[in-house]
This record gives structure tokens, C-alpha cells and sequence, in this order.
């Protein structure tokens, strides 16, 4: 260090700051630090932790891994601005420092940012990749038995096709519709997938005798479309609670966590712009992933009563339900056909007639409910649950993992 530097140090108390072998010295440190975080990360994953965004600080082996490459990073640079600028005082020479030394820092910054938010837009995640995770993922193009059934089937456990609702634990297939014979929905109809790229003439055919005609099929297009981009807002279940949903169910096996926002309940308007509530589930490794949408009319606000359905979707395929001797026994199991006695013994919330409900799925991406848009229980979610419990160690009765 030249004289001029070292006037320099003294007159401000700093001259450790101007020692490149300082600043190299904490960029070890930085190195250490980040492999001391993927040593916690690994630790995690070997003792169960579940597949996760590499983004996702929650887990302490990240965050510790984030902390140490950012002190590493800035240590070099700073290590390298003192080498190239230390004792320059001509100012031709620091002109010609200072140009790679600020090159440097850009291309580090744009590195970071570029990176940061391809891991974020790719969902790139981390973890074990468990057997029927994969298999799950598989698909057979020729249409045979690969991904999550042939999962399923080679655990011993039985599709959704093959499983009646009525012997899951947990399902919620008691619910009434006011109909004579209690049915849940109008039978088997288009999928949402099958509704934006069938021709309307197809597409007609394809719906119960009686529930639409083709003059309201565009319509309901539209109102599908509105329920989906609306959901699609909120992606996760952090965004969900930011905007108002609270959980307020298990993962009920066929139907998922439901989600409701109060705001909306109390209106007792039906708006497709405003589901009343979002369906979540678990449908692999990674956290609960939106995979509908729900609507909930209560009698004696507004309009609603209870002995009539509520006028919903255009065309009569929706078809309102009701939960008859409903016990939540808070986030950890639901059960409905209850008594009073029967679910306070068990220490759950009873509701004994409640109404107005449907499901709307309009999220293919992540399940596609085979028995149509509007259908009360959705079996391949139905699938895709069982698969991801038995990936996770959780009950295959419902019980959120």
C-alpha cells in the first residue's frame, strides 16, 4: 500500500477495508456458509422433507445457502474492486480499472437476477423423487396403464374408477341435491379441457338430454372462463389467504381442501367473478396445488332459500348440493351422515343442513375431472391424492398429510 493509501486509512479509521486479503477471507467464510446450508438441505430431504421450490427460504438449508452466496458473492467483488483501485490516483488508469471492474458487478447482478427468475417462472424444485412420483408423472400416449393408476394399481390400492365413494373414509358422498333420488350432479359431461376445444355441435351432444341448449352454450363458456382466470389468481395457498380464503376443511378425498372467503358468502349473490371458495389438495410431493373452484349460497341471505336450488351457471347442468349431518373436526378430518352427539364426541363443529354448494374444476392442468366440469367428486384427483399420501407417509382415509 502506497503512501497515499495509507494517509488514506488513517485519516478515516478504515484502512481493513482496503486489504483485498480481507475481503477473500470473508468470501471463504461465504463458501462455508453455503455448503453448511446444502448439507442442511440434504439432511432434510434424507429425513422426509417433501419436494420444494429451490426459491422456497422456508427451509432453513436454503436460506442458510442464500446467506452464504450472497456474502461469497459481494466478498469478490469487493476483494476485486480494492485490487484494481487501490493506489490508482492517475485518472486515465482508474478509467481503465474501473470499466472490467464494473462489468464485473453487472454481469454477477444480471446473473443473479436472470437465474432467480427462471428458477421462479420454471418452478424448478428439489428432492427425492420417489417411485410413484414419477410414475405419476408418466404419461402413455398410446392410452395405456401408465402414470398414476398404474402407480396405484401397483401399491395395491384401487383406482378411482374401481373405489365407491361411499367406502373411502373421509368422502363425502351423502350429500342431498333436493332431487327425489339425491343425486349430486346431472351425470357425465364434457371435461373442461373437452369444452374449449370440441366444436359446439360436438360439444352438445355430449351433455345430458335436457340441461343445455346449444344457443347457451357460449354462455357458459364464458362464465367457466371467468371462474378460471379468477382462480388462477391464486395459484397457491398462500396467495388464497392473502386475498381473503381461509382453509376451512381437511383434503377431503374426490373433492380437496376448501378454502372459502366470507366476504363473499355474506353478499349471498352468485357471481362467477367471485367464488365463494377454491379447492386445494395434494397431489404430489410439493405444497397443496389449486385444483377448482366452489360456490357457496346460503338460505336466508338475499335471495337463497332453502328449499329451492339457486339460479347458478347458465343452462340447468349445475346442480347445488348440501352437506346433511356435516362434523369438521378442525383441519384434520370431516365426515358428514353425523349427529350432533356423534361429532361433538369426536370433538368436531356440527352443521346439520348445509346448503348451497357446487364445485367447479377448471383446472386441467393439475386434475381433470373425467366425469365432466360440474361433477360433485373428481376421481382422478381422487388418484392423484392416494398417490401423493402413500409418496408422504399420510393416511390414505383423507386425513390432510
Amino acid at each position: 500500500m502506497d503512501t497515499h493509501d495509507t494517509q488514506w486509512s488513517r485519516g478515516t479509521g478504515a484502512g481493513w477495508l482496503a486489504s483485498p486479503a480481507l475481503w477473500f477471507a470473508v468470501a471463504v467464510a461465504g463458501m462455508l456458509v453455503v455448503f453448511a446450508g446444502l448439507a442442511v438441505d440434504a439432511w432434510r430431504h434424507n429425513n422426509g422433507a417433501a419436494e420444494e421450490s429451490l426459491l422456497s427460504l422456508s427451509n432453513p438449508g436454503h436460506l442458510i445457502a442464500a446467506i452464504g452466496l450472497g456474502v461469497t458473492s459481494a466478498a469478490v467483488l469487493a476483494g476485486l474492486s480494492v485490487s484494481l483501485l487501490g493506489g490508482v490516483r492517475a485518472p486515465e488508469a482508474l478509467v481503465r480499472r474501473f470499466v472490467p471492474l464494473t462489468a464485473a458487478w453487472v454481469a454477477v447482478a444480471a446473473v443473479a437476477v436472470g437465474s432467480i427468475t427462471y428458477i421462479g417462472a420454471s418452478g424448478t424444485s428439489v428432492g427425492h423423487e420417489h417411485e410413484s412420483a414419477v410414475a405419476g408423472a408418466q404419461t402413455d400416449a398410446a392410452g395405456g396403464d401408465a402414470g398414476v393408476a398404474q402407480a396405484l394399481r401397483d401399491q395395491g390400492i384401487p383406482t378411482g374408477t374401481d373405489t365407491n365413494p361411499a367406502d373411502v373414509d373421509g368422502a363425502f358422498s351423502q350429500g342431498a341435491s333436493g332431487t327425489p333420488d339425491g343425486r349430486h350432479d346431472h351425470g357425465k359431461h364434457p371435461t373442461f379441457t373437452q369444452l374449449g376445444s370440441m366444436p359446439n355441435d360436438d360439444l352438445v351432444s355430449r351433455f345430458p338430454q335436457g340441461t343445455l341448449d346449444a344457443a347457451d352454450l357460449p354462455a357458459l363458456k364464458q362464465q367457466l372462463q371467468t371462474v378460471r382466470e379468477v382462480a388462477l389468481r391464486y395459484p397457491t395457498v398462500e396467495a388464497a389467504n392473502a386475498a381473503g380464503y381461509g382453509n376451512t376443511t381437511n383434503d377431503v378425498p374426490f373433492m380437496g381442501m376448501h378454502y372459502l372467503n366470507f366476504d363473499y358468502v355474506r353478499d349471498g349473490v352468485f357471481d362467477p367473478a367471485k367464488p365463494e371458495g377454491l379447492l386445494f389438495s395434494k397431489v404430489d410431493a410439493g405444497p397443496p396445488k389449486l385444483v377448482g373452484a366452489w360456490f357457496l349460497l346460503l338460505p336466508g341471505i338475499g335471495d337463497i332459500t332453502a328449499d329451492t336450488q339457486p339460479a347458478g351457471f347458465v343452462g340447468d347442468l349445475d346442480m347445488w348440493h348440501a352437506h346433511i349431518g356435516l362434523c369438521l373436526v378442525g383441519l384434520s378430518g370431516s365426515s358428514e351422515g353425523e349427529t350432533k352427539e356423534s361429532c361433538e364426541a369426536k370433538g368436531g363443529s356440527f352443521t346439520g343442513d348445509l346448503r348451497w354448494m357446487m364445485h367447479v374444476w377448471i383446472a386441467p392442468e393439475v386434475t381433470e375431472n373425467p366425469d365432466g366440469f360440474f361433477a360433485y367428486l373428481n376421481g382422478d384427483l381422487f388418484e392423484k391424492q392416494q398417490a401423493a399420501g402413500r409418496e408422504v407417509g399420510a393416511q390414505p382415509s383423507g386425513v390432510a398429510p
